[in-house]
């Protein structure tokens, strides 16, 4: 009797569901229109906190780069690397000392740029691209930004940046974990060989001869 008086009451309803059109699946991602084709992109804008688009994102970012170049430069350029002296801010015991040279405490400004075993690799490259970047992290970022007026050259410039910060930080990581210890001169070769490799194919997608192997050599 109950549910005969709800129906009473109750409007008619048409029903919403039709068997006799087919179903189909739309993807609107916050305040887009529906659309049929999901995107992975839109579907990450959608997730992620947005937050200020900061000045060195086409640092890092850049058509060409090495992705986990990439990825440790961006960690390093937010300051969240877990070097000494913010292991110790976090209350760890941990030794202050660099472990690349053992005469300072570690810092992201001291392993990057100001330690001797860091100064040597930049030291090398530098002279061999002609170039004199700041020495002081942010602004080297800032420096990063349009390093050349040579295309190609900028593109070396960045590709160089980001297999130094990442085989630093690797050599690091190495001797604090492993206790393994391998010379300056060790890394600025493999990082010849790795941006040499990159750029190859990147020459030959854009119909180029041009690797320029002598900015790059003994």
């Amino acid at each position: 009797m109950f549910i005969s008086l709800l129906r009473e009451c109750l409007p008619e309803v048409a029903p919403i569901l039709s068997s006799e059109v087919d179903d189909i699946y739309l993807w609107k991602p916050r305040n887009n229109a529906a659309s049929s084709s999901f995107s992975t992109a839109s579907t990450w804008e959608a997730l992620r906190t947005q937050g200020e688009t900061v000045f060195w994102h086409r640092q890092v970012w850049f058509q060409g780069r090495i992705p986990k170049h990439a990825f440790i430069t961006w960690v390093t350029a937010r300051d969240r690397l877990g070097t000494r002296d913010r292991m110790r801010r976090w209350g760890l015991q941990v030794p202050a000392g660099c472990i690349l040279c053992n005469a300072a405490d570690e810092s992201r400004q001291h392993l990057f740029f100001d330690c001797c075993f860091s100064a040597e690799m930049w030291s090398f490259f530098c002279a061999r691209l002609s170039i004199t970047p700041p020495v002081i992290f942010e602004d080297g970022l800032r420096w990063l930004s349009n390093p050349s007026s040579d295309e190609f050259l900028k593109l070396i410039i960045k590709l160089v940046y980001q297999a130094a910060i990442y085989s630093i930080w690797k050599e690091r990581n190495a001797r604090v974990h492993n206790q393994s210890f391998r010379p300056a001169r060790i890394l600025i070769a493999e990082i010849k060989q790795v941006v040499l490799a990159r750029l190859d194919p990147l020459s030959r997608a854009h119909n180029s001869r041009r690797t320029d192997t002598t900015l790059l050599g003994t």
